[in-house]
């Protein structure tokens, strides 16, 4: 009876033991967790640490989502963000239940006027970025665990001046690519409040948010 006893109380041990390991790595790498969880975990944390930097002395904190690939779930884009300005800083991808950090070719130190906006034809984004006088453009693409610029591309419209990838194009073969400024649809850039958490991570449809 003893030996019974012992047996049951070892079993029962074993099970628990397996559930908390089963815990554990369901929460990491079996999708018990959504992108919506996840992200809403990175956002929470970034909340909590400034966003200067020796190169950026004032600043906050702004994100958007975007289906790059049109796959059916967002990326996570981290964006300094001050007075219009900004500086495009990270960006996350869900896979296999996990927030993945993509790498990327975001490697600037400074702020800067422009946004993201959907790449013609539905996948890809656009990064815009200008000067008084010229606007910089970069198609990024998903592929894996990058996110990779296809191609970049600047131009001074007010001397009918269009480049790609340092060579001239015409006007129509650079909108071709980067798509007619009247056209563009913008990613929002939104503030790290819970209230933004609650309503843009978790409600809205996020195709364009």
């Amino acid at each position: 009876m003893k030996k019974y006893i012992l047996f049951v109380g070892l079993l029962a041990i074993v099970l628990i033991a397996l559930t908390a390991c089963y815990d554990v790595v369901g929460n990491v790498g079996l999708g018990d967790i959504t992108w919506q969880e996840a992200y809403a975990e990175i956002l929470n944390n970034h909340a909590q640490q400034p966003a200067t930097t020796a190169d950026i002395t004032a600043a906050e904190w702004r994100f958007m989502l975007h289906d790059i690939n049109q796959y059916g779930t967002p990326q996570l884009f981290l964006v300094r963000y001050y007075d219009g300005l900004v500086n495009f800083h990270t960006v996350y991808s869900f896979e296999y239940g996990e927030a993945i950090l993509l790498k990327s070719a975001f490697n600037m130190t400074s702020l800067f006027k422009g946004g993201m906006y959907v790449a013609p034809g539905g996948t890809g984004v656009i990064r815009y970025l200008t000067t008084d006088i010229v606007s910089h453009y970069d198609k990024l693409e998903l592929f894996g665990a990058s996110l990779s610029r296809a191609v970049n591309g600047d131009a001074v419209p007010s001397v009918d001046s269009f480049r790609i990838n340092s060579f001239p194009v015409s006007q129509e073969e650079f909108e071709d690519i980067f798509g007619r400024r009247d056209e563009w649809v913008w990613l929002a850039m939104h503030e790290i409040t819970e209230g933004n958490i609650r309503d843009v991570v978790f409600l809205i449809d996020f195709a364009v948010v």
